[in-house]
Order: C-alpha cells, then structure tokens, then sequence
C-alpha cells in the first residue's frame, strides 16, 4: 500500500518543474529580495528534489531495458510526427539525475560564501539550469532532448557573464557560440529523423529508435551520426574542441565551475551514449577508433598544460579536459567493461572535480589568491581542508580504494581491449596504441597534481597569513563530496551493478548486428 501510494506521487513532470519552478518563484516580485530567504528556500527545494530523485532510483528497475516513468505532454507540435515533449527514465539516465541534484544541492550551499550579489537571479537562474540538465537526461526523444539542449545555453550563459571575472562576457559568448555550432547540426539530424519518420510513419521516442534506427537509410544514419557527435564533442569537452569551457572554467564563480565541471559537460557524454552508441552504433564504429586517438591526445596536451600552469584554477580547467578523454575512450570502446567505465568515470569525476573546484574556491576566498607561488604552507592555516583535498585528488589520480581508479581501469581496458581492432578501417590500427599512450598520459596527471599539493599545502609558507577559520558549511560540503569518493571507491559495485544490466544489453546487442 505504502509503495503504490509512493509510486502515485513519483511524477516526471515533477522532477523536471520543481527547480524550475523554484526559480520562477524566486526571481517573481512577489518573493522578497532577502539573501537569507533566498538561501534557504533555494536549498530547500534542491534537498526536497534530490529526496524526490532517490525515490525514483528505488523505485526504478534497474534489469529492464524499457524506460519508466514515461509521460507525454499532451500536444502534438507537428501532428502526425511524435514531436511532443515525451520523458521517461532507465538506470543509466537515473545516475545522472542523482548527481545533478547532489552537486547542485552542494553548489547552492557553497554560494552562501562565494556569492555576494544579485542573489534572486542568481539563485533563479542556478535552480531553472538544474531543472533543464534534469531535462536532458530524461528526455524520452529527439525534440524533447533538442529543447532542453537549446535552453541551457541561456542560464549559463548569464551565470558566466554576470558572475565571472574581467573577460567573463567573452567567455561566455565563446560557451554560446561554440556549443551552439554544434547544436545547429543536431538540429538539422534532429529534422531529418522527424521527416523520415513522417513519412515512414514511425515511432520516434528513444525505444523505438534504438531498436529501428540501424534500419535507417545509410545516408540517413551517417549525416544524424555526425550532427549528434559535432554537438556533443563540443559540450565534453573533446579536444580540440575545448577552449570555451577552458575559458568558462578559470571566469565563473567556484560553485558555478562545480555544476559545469560536475555535471554540464556530462550531457555531451550522456547524449555520445544516448544517440551515436545506442542508435547509430553502425556507423558510429567508423568514427569510434578515431575518438580514442582524440581522447588520448586530449589526455597528453591538456595534462602538458596543467602542468605549466601556476594558477589552481587554471589548472583544474585542464584536469576536466583531460580527463574528459578517458570517459571518451570508455565510450568509443565497444565493450561492456569500457561502457561501464566511462559511465562509472562520468559520476567520479563529476563528484571530484566539484569537489576540487570548491576547495579551490575556499582557498581563494580564505587567502585571496590562487597562485601557487602565493600558497606555499598553508596547511598548518587549514588543516582540515588538506586532508580533504588530498582524498579529492587521489581520486584524481587514480589511487585505489578511491572512484578515479575503478574508472580509469575499467574505461581504458575496454579500450585495449576493443573488437574494433579487428576491423580494417581507419586507424583500427591506432587503438591499443592509442589507450597505451591516454594510460602511460596519467603520470602526467599525478604530475601536475602533486605539484599543485605540494606548492600550496606543503612548500615552505612565503607569508604569514595569520588565523585563518573556515565555516562549518564549507568543511561539511567538501567532507560529503569525499565521503562518497571513498565509500564507491571502496565499493564500486554499488554504482556498476546498477548499470551493469544497461552496458550488458546494449554491447551485446551492438556486437551481435556489427560482427
């Protein structure tokens, strides 16, 4: 009685409105303009949806490969062509709305510190940005994915724009214009799939073109295959197509780097699985051996640049590139231990790099600089902080016991040991090469690392930066972030089971159509 009663009151609609309408509720001119109220009715409706969100995984079977949950708008843009706004789950796009709740909730805590103006919009315009991610990742089909694609451009955007630095307009625009770029090509893939399947009077929702899209016409499948990736590569970011989030990354406040670091640049990885592996995974294995190579490059340039930099900030910016590479040869893998990788990688590094981003934003706060020369000693100043941040950034590097290395091994061993090497087409013959390179590029990562600790906790203090006290809300979001970096590092099955059945269906479904 109790579970019907629950699963009456789990409605999708709701999942994907209550941010958004919590924004909508705080920017109106009827809410008052007091930063406290703000706060707290910010934070109040984030811990309610993230409460809201982990019933829907409970609830959710995680052995079935239909979508759950699935609600239609009821209307019909262009009559006859499913073009509706269409939402459901399954157990790989249920991950991501968790650690969309959970870093957003995170973030909004840290503001309270690292935010001191123009509260209202702030606020409204984090908590309609959760609403639209929490939208991509349930999205149902094509049109309802493309809109809420299109609309997170606009609150971050703003958050760049408003919040960030000296060049924070530019960067912004740069996020806009790369991202954008790609989104007029998914745009059109997006119209010729409804054209097709106008006229060849078919179901369009996620289901139904996974199962049918591999029966498309070629042509078809190679311009929707491009247009799709064209997007997502920029959104990762792939390299070389990764400047604009550099740039986004080193202007915006460190709460906002914790949502795009977290869990913005996790869409393009979502939609690479989604749309190019699941729907168009014929030829998406034509491109694949060509995203590995990509993705190990990206590990080498931007780890070599992490570690000419003297600036925190700048480099944790290259980190997420780098690391954005090993998620990439996960997914171009073809196989289910990489598939598992990239996905357990994607909710790692989303929780790491939150967490890194937000120690940074303390440090810089506490000691007004981010430079390392700046920095030296400073763990006799913070004690507690260093501790932290040295967890946060084992996971980084990869250290057992820690998420960072479950899903490192398991991406770059689905890549070594990919079917596509025994294909004859282009740069099959790079793969292994390709992922010895990306894994041998990770000393590069505890390179940079280690320096960073060691030139800001450790070195020997150039200053005296006298008492320095850190707030209990800031100690308690860093503790959190690396409770859960140990605890799945410890036991990693308590994410991979849950995606295990997903991975398994989908690679053998791929490999028995493709070999």
């Amino acid at each position: 009685m109790a579970a019907d009663i629950i699963l009456w009151f789990l409605n999708i609609f709701t999942l994907c409105l209550l941010p958004v309408f919590a924004g909508l509720l705080i920017i109106s001119p009827f809410f008052p303009n007091n930063a406290v109220k703000i706060r707290r009715t910010a934070k109040g409706f984030c811990i309610f949806n993230l409460i809201y969100t982990m019933l829907f995984a409970l609830f959710l079977n995680h052995e079935s490969s239909t979508f759950a949950f699935t609600k239609k708008f009821p209307f019909d843009i262009l009559e006859g062509t499913d073009a509706t706004l269409s939402f459901g789950l399954d157990s790989f796009s249920i991950l991501l709305c968790l650690l969309t709740s959970f870093i957003m909730l995170m973030a909004l805590m840290a503001s309270k510190t690292m935010v001191g103006s123009k509260y209202k919009l702030y606020y409204s315009l984090m908590l309609i940005l959760q609403g639209i991610l929490t939208g991509i990742f349930t999205a149902n089909n094509l049109f309802t994915f493309l809109i809420f694609w299109l609309l997170e451009l606009v609150p971050v955007y703003f958050l760049i724009s408003i919040w960030g630095g000296n060049t924070a307009k530019q960067a912004g625009m740069k996020y806009v214009l790369f991202n954008f770029t790609g989104t007029i090509l998914m745009f059109i893939s997006t119209a010729l799939i409804y054209a097709y399947g106008y006229d060849a009077n078919a179901m369009l929702d996620f289901e139904s073109l996974i199962k049918n899209a591999v029966n498309f016409p070629v042509v078809l499948q190679l311009v929707a295959c491009i247009g799709f990736l064209a997007a997502f590569i920029m959104k990762m970011p792939v390299f070389p197509f990764h400047t604009h989030i550099k740039d986004a990354l080193q202007e915006v406040p460190a709460p906002v780097c914790m949502v795009l670091a977290g869990v913005a640049i996790k869409t393009g990885a979502y939609g690479l699985i989604r749309i190019n592996l699941q729907m168009f995974y014929e030829i998406f294995q034509l491109i694949a051996p060509a995203l590995i190579f990509l993705g190990a490059l990206g590990v080498v340039f931007a780890s070599y640049c992490a570690i000419s930099q003297n600036d925190i900030r700048k480099i944790l910016s290259f980190s997420v590139i780098a690391h954005t590479g090993i998620i990439l040869i996960g997914i171009a893998s073809y196989t289910e231990f990489g598939l598992n990788g990239a996905i357990f990688y994607m909710i790692a590094h989303g929780l790491t790099s939150a967490g890194l981003f937000m120690g940074q934003g303390v440090i810089q706060l506490k000691f007004k600089t981010r430079k390392l020369e700046l920095l030296g000693g400073i763990s006799k100043y913070v004690p507690e902080i260093t501790v932290l941040m040295l967890i946060l950034c084992a996971s980084y590097i990869a250290l057992p016991f820690t998420m960072g290395f479950s899903g490192q091994i398991l991406s770059l061993t689905g890549g070594f040991s990919s079917p596509l090497i025994e294909k004859t087409y282009f740069m099959t013959n790079f793969i292994q090469a390709s992922v010895i390179f990306a894994s041998l590029s990770i000393i590069l990562c505890a390179v940079y690392i280690l320096r960073l600790l060691h030139k800001t906790f450790f070195s020997i203090a150039e200053y005296d930066f006298g008492e320095i006290k850190l707030s209990n809300h800031q100690i308690a979001i860093l503790a959190i972030i690396a409770f859960a970096v140990i605890i799945f590092g410890i036991y990693p099955a308590g994410i991979i089971d849950s995606i295990s059945f997903f991975s398994n269906i989908n690679i053998d479904t791929i490999l028995a159509n493709i070999f």
